[in-house]
């Protein structure tokens, strides 16, 4: 106890999702977690409890075929766990108990939401709990009667597991083979979980000022930041996949253009933040496959179910550049002056999270056997926790998936709160040394 009162938000934050994951191995270790093939090895476990709790939907196994209803419900119930956080769990068992929240325990919540302040979190927490909720909920239901006349009493489980996973932005499925493949074409289960998904990554700030405040004019400075750059994102992305995989006869092509503009959009928004997929992932062309790993890098937004470097960060970036081309001291973002402190976070966010994709896509070319592109692919992807399915991570040796752990940790905590979590931070010097005229570019 003496021990756990030493470390900092940032340690116990990763302490709780690293504790989440080893209990979800040791589940999914059991045999009753699994159909048809023979108990998990560690590594695999680890790995599909890792890529459950930080929502990355990459998985090594048939969750359909391979896992028995009991693995499948340990699946969701680490996506649900992971995507609202362990600290926003432990919070509503703790008023469900009627225990007293704490200054520390507000400070760990301030710093799982990203929130300025201790003010109010708990009652925010409350707030995103009954949110999820009722998005899961309204989207099990829907999902229910669209699987109904497939799959009978069993489309209530697939409708709930489907919701839970599309708002948590998982990605997993447990159709079976690909059998989700099947609904492509079915307007309401792409509008369905085009929504749970766009709304979980928008982050649960943003939904709540959204609910709240209505009108765009009343809207938040970050809540305008993250609808317009999400607007941009699936446009852009929707645009390009359009034209580069028009003509592709095995992915767009047999299709005719209503069916072609939904695929994608679909495509366009499950590639930032979730690992749904109707197209096969290994015809899409290489611009295309190049335009998603964009996408995947940047992800969701803050406090959302997404990974990434962050919508938001993007949008800072772009406004820093676009002030310095233009000759302006400021950074201005809808008629907001952007502080240095935010800008310097942004550009530290950007600069190590490519580097953080670097390293991974070297070590893993030096480990394994596989085309650069791919890997590179999966390295962004399983950063970004995306997750999309190309099949590689299955070739991968035990100790790349132990690399890809760390890597799904880093995108699912926060790359800056990661580090801080492993760095000893020093008090603030008391020395401050003279400006100097440095030469860049």
């Amino acid at each position: 106890m003496k021990l756990f009162r030493q470390l900092n938000p940032y340690q116990i934050v990763l302490l709780s999702y690293g504790t989440i994951i080893l209990i979800g191995t040791i589940l999914l270790m059991l045999p009753i977690s699994v159909e048809g093939i023979p108990s998990l090895t560690f590594i695999d476990a680890l790995f599909m409890s890792a890529s459950s709790v930080c929502v990355s939907g990459l998985s090594i196994f048939d969750m359909g075929n391979n896992f028995s209803t009991f693995g499948q419900i340990v699946v969701i119930i680490l996506v649900q766990i992971g995507a609202l956080g362990i600290m926003t769990i432990t919070t509503i068992l703790a008023v469900i108990m009627g225990r007293r929240i704490q200054l520390r325990d507000r400070l760990l919540i301030q710093e799982s939401l990203q929130r300025w302040s201790v003010a109010g979190v708990v009652r925010l927490v409350i707030v995103i709990v009954k949110m999820t909720f009722f998005f899961e909920f309204v989207g099990g239901i829907i999902l229910t009667m669209v699987f109904w006349s497939d799959y009978g009493f069993t489309a209530i489980y697939y409708g709930f597991w489907h919701a839970i996973s599309a708002f948590c932005n998982a990605g997993f499925d447990i159709l079976g083979g690909n059998n989700i493949s099947n609904y492509i074409l079915n307007p309401i289960f792409n509008i369905v979980l085009l929504l749970e998904v766009i709304c979980g990554g928008l982050g649960f700030a943003v939904l709540l000022d959204i609910f709240q405040k209505r009108y765009w004019k009343k809207f938040g400075i970050n809540t305008k930041i993250v609808l317009a750059t999400t607007f941009i994102l699936i446009l852009m992305g929707t645009v390009f996949t359009f034209i580069l995989e028009y003509n592709n006869e095995n992915t767009l092509a047999p299709f005719n253009i209503f069916e072609k503009v939904m695929a994608s959009v679909f495509l366009a928004s499950m590639s930032r933040t979730s690992g749904f997929s109707m197209l096969d992932m290994n015809s899409l062309t290489e611009p295309t496959l190049l335009f998603i790993m964009f996408l995947m890098f940047i992800g969701g937004s803050p406090a959302s179910t997404g990974g990434g470097i962050k919508t938001t960060t993007l949008a800072v970036i772009f406004a820093a550049i676009w002030s310095l081309i233009r000759g302006r001291d400021d950074v201005v973002i809808f008629e907001r002056t952007v502080p240095p402190i935010v800008i310097f976070r942004a550009l530290s966010i950007f600069f190590v999270s490519a580097s953080v994709v670097f390293l991974t896509t070297m070590f893993l070319c030096l480990t394994e056997d596989i085309p650069l592109g791919k890997i590179f692919f999966e390295a962004v992807s399983m950063f970004s926790t995306v997750g999309l399915p190309t099949g590689t991570v299955n070739e991968m040796k035990p100790s790349s998936r132990v690399v890809i752990i760390f890597v799904m940790l880093m995108g699912r905590i926060g790359i800056i709160s990661f580090g801080m979590a492993l760095v000893i931070r020093k008090k603030k010097p008391k020395i401050r040394y003279p400006e100097d005229k440095f030469i860049i570019g």
